[in-house]
């Protein structure tokens, strides 16, 4: 077993002197999670291969959820070692989910029971519960696009389950869409669901009054730019349209990078939404200045 490196302690701000051991640790677990990610296999979606992954990043999800005060995590995030890892693990978040969505989607197109299968996703209920909070903050959806909608668009199928709201689901990756489009049929709410095979700017060609952007739909500064440009020519006089984001935030950074505040310019914050029982998913909901 390998022998994780631990940094000098000689420069230890005396804010944090209490809390010493406390970053060490975090340190050594981030060192030992990026060195299990390096010896794993992103690309194969076997069963045996997707509990592995799923088991390191259950362990970094836990270092994610640690109740540190907001100074704390400012410093472990600002750390040099842990700053070194995080690209690469959040490519490797991203991959894996992209990864474990694609079985997932692939299992329950086999399957007579959609729905029994999806409430089996480890995630199900956090989803459900993200969802109701989304609903509860903007009741005035009357179409939802959703940007990064993935290859099983768990969203999208629970906002028509939950709520009856007609939805729109954009992914630029081909595979994923087609995939996604396949579950929205298998599940039989292709009436209330479409999909597109496409990035934002595909939002221009079609009706929407609302629009929420995946946590890792990427490029973000783009994403912004285009809606910003969109819903100024779409918005209507005392009809907004609403924005939503989910975002990651506090020591959940360690899992995957926020969105940052220059990326957002042109639209006003109208609320912030932290995440509870579990979630990773902090909501942001804006408008268009």
């Amino acid at each position: 077993m390998n022998t994780v490196p631990i940094a000098e302690r000689s420069n230890f701000p005396t804010l944090f002197q209490a809390s010493e051991k406390q970053l060490y640790d975090i340190r050594a677990q981030m060192l030992l999670s990026y060195s299990k990610i390096t010896e794993l296999d992103l690309t194969t979606a076997t069963d045996s291969n997707l509990a592995e992954l799923y088991e390191v990043f259950t362990e970094l999800d836990a270092l994610g959820h640690m109740d540190i005060n907001s100074e704390m995590c400012e410093y472990i995030l600002r750390d040099p070692m842990i700053k070194s890892l995080l690209p690469a693990i959040y490519t490797s978040y991203s991959s894996f989910f992209s990864l474990h969505e694609t079985h997932l989607a692939q299992k329950i197109l086999t399957q007579k029971n959609p729905w029994k299968i999806l409430k089996s996703f480890p995630l199900y209920t956090k989803y459900e519960n993200m969802i109701k909070v989304h609903f509860q903050n903007s009741p005035r959806i009357e179409v939802l696009a959703f940007i990064g909608c993935g290859p099983i668009p768990v969203t999208l199928l629970l906002f028509s389950k939950l709520y009856g709201i007609p939805c729109i689901g954009i992914d630029q990756d081909p595979d994923a869409a087609a995939l996604a489009k396949s579950c929205v049929k298998h599940f039989g709410l292709e009436k209330k669901i479409d999909i597109i095979c496409g990035n934002e700017t595909t939002l221009s060609e079609v009706e929407w009054n609302s629009v929420l952007i995946a946590g890792l739909a990427e490029p973000k500064r783009r994403i912004f730019q285009n809606l910003h440009k969109i819903i100024k020519r779409k918005s209507k006089p005392k009809k907004p349209i609403s924005v939503c984001y989910r975002n990651y935030t506090g020591m959940r950074q360690l899992l995957y990078g926020p969105v940052r505040p220059k990326y957002t310019r042109g639209f006003r914050k109208i609320k912030e939404i932290y995440p509870v029982g579990g979630a990773n998913n902090t909501l942001v909901f804006l408008e268009v200045e």
